[in-house]
């Protein structure tokens, strides 16, 4: 189980579907909706919580942006993103 520290927290990125007409998954910074598996003090002390629907920013192309700078890492196998949740954009209310 991950801990995330302070502001930071580890979205799960929507599921993408391939086409015939366009390969999202080779689509850089094409992420931009996914869900939060673990949240940081700081992240939950603004809301964010386990299972939220988030819509974020993409990934930034100036590497010494502080924000919308995530990294990519891999838990059970599945991608994830590392991010702060100053990158969350909204949250999606699910019904």
């Amino acid at each position: 189980m991950l801990k995330p520290l302070r502001d930071k927290i580890i979205v799960r990125p929507e599921q993408r579907f391939t086409s015939a007409m366009l390969d999202l998954s080779q689509v850089k910074g094409s992420d931009t909706v996914g869900y939060v598996v673990a949240v940081g003090p700081e992240a939950e002390d603004v809301g964010l919580s386990i299972g939220d629907k988030v819509h974020f920013g993409t990934v930034a192309s100036d590497a010494g942006n502080e924000y919308l700078n995530f990294e990519e890492i891999k838990i059970d196998g599945q991608r994830h993103l590392k991010m702060s949740w100053q990158d969350v954009c909204f949250v999606e209310e699910v019904e």
